[in-house]
């Protein structure tokens, strides 16, 4: 990956349920920002600044997938 990648993970729920996938794309050297989708500022400033946007629907407690 790009060492100038710029990701923001939008999340539906806030806060954030876990970071598995932050840490693997710092991991593998992107940039990383957490936003939760209603801070519309937030969100706007990085999308105006080049950040890809990654939207992160919440997981169902326990759940696993469901056929």
């Amino acid at each position: 990956m790009s060492a100038n990648k710029r990701i923001v993970l939008v999340h539906l729920a806030w806060p954030p349920a876990g970071d598995a996938l932050a840490a693997s794309l710092r991991a593998a050297g992107a940039e990383v920002r957490d936003v939760n989708v209603a801070d519309s500022e937030t969100l706007l400033d990085a999308l105006e600044q080049g950040w890809k946007p990654v939207v992160l629907k919440p997981s169902a407690i326990g759940g696993g997938a469901s056929n």
